[in-house]
């Protein structure tokens, strides 16, 4: 599998680059704006299992770049069989106090920057009959405040992914959204290492726990893999049963037994 992971750096786009290189992919090319240096170590790591790997400096808020990262990608790969969109942002406000060119460089960047990512890749999509995964985020289901423009980028890519699935089709091209729930990266790392706010975000999930990146990375890899060969036009919730359970935090519902 030769894949391109945007925002591979830290979080979920590592975690991902680190299952797929597990699972026998030949070659990636990993991009993202900063940590740089993170991601060079990240390249020399996978390198030691086999996986050739080229890293870029790429930033998705300018219209040309998605285009240049597949072009580099396909001449040091020689085709692309996977693309995972994971680069994006967070701007939190209330709605009323975001200013324009916040909304424009949320929208850029998460999701302007994957369909021209998804675009350039389409030829070379259609001639290994690959596949396309998104992040998007349970905020794109429900809405989720105060995250201004972000929980409406995430609901617009769950749809793009969604119209890339059917319009693709036919060439052979699978498109799926992944939605994590809550996971604990660096970027999230100042909630999580306060532990009043840690335990009440797991007391909030069915299955008790918050997500590790790679848990959501192993829902991508599956999507990318041949188990998913029948699959398209999917937006897979990875939330540990969070999104679905808000009735059972209804005040004056009967509690759920105990097992036994």
């Amino acid at each position: 599998m030769r894949v391109v992971i945007t925002g591979a750096s830290r979080g979920i786009g590592r975690a991902t680059a680190l299952k797929l290189a597990a699972d026998g992919a030949e070659a990636m090319t990993l991009c993202d704006i900063a940590y740089l240096d993170e991601l060079e170590a990240l390249a020399t790591n996978l390198r030691t299992s086999g996986c050739k790997v080229r890293t870029l400096k790429a930033d998705m808020a300018k219209p040309a770049e998605p285009a240049k990262v597949i072009a580099a990608a396909v001449k040091f790969m020689g085709g692309i069989d996977a693309l995972v969109g994971n680069a994006g942002i967070t701007a939190p406000s209330k709605l009323v106090d975001l200013d324009l060119a916040t909304w424009n460089r949320v929208f850029d960047i998460n999701l302007r920057a994957n369909w021209l990512l998804a675009k350039a890749a389409h030829p070379h999509l259609k001639r290994s009959r690959g596949a396309i995964v998104m992040l998007a985020s349970m905020a794109g289901v429900v809405p989720q405040l105060p995250t201004g423009a972000y929980s409406p980028t995430k609901a617009a890519l769950i749809m793009l992914t969604e119209m890339m699935a059917q319009e693709w089709a036919p060439d052979g091209i699978r498109a799926n959204a992944v939605c994590p729930g809550f996971v604990h990266t660096s970027m999230t790392d100042a909630i999580y290492s306060k532990p009043a706010l840690a335990r009440g975000r797991e007391k909030l999930v069915p299955l008790g726990r918050v997500a590790k990146p790679s848990d959501i990375a192993d829902a991508i890899a599956f999507l990318l893999g041949p188990q998913a060969s029948y699959i398209t036009g999917q937006s897979l919730l990875v939330d540990g049963g969070l999104v679905r359970s808000v009735l059972n935090h209804v005040p004056g519902v009967a509690a759920t037994p105990k097992s036994k």
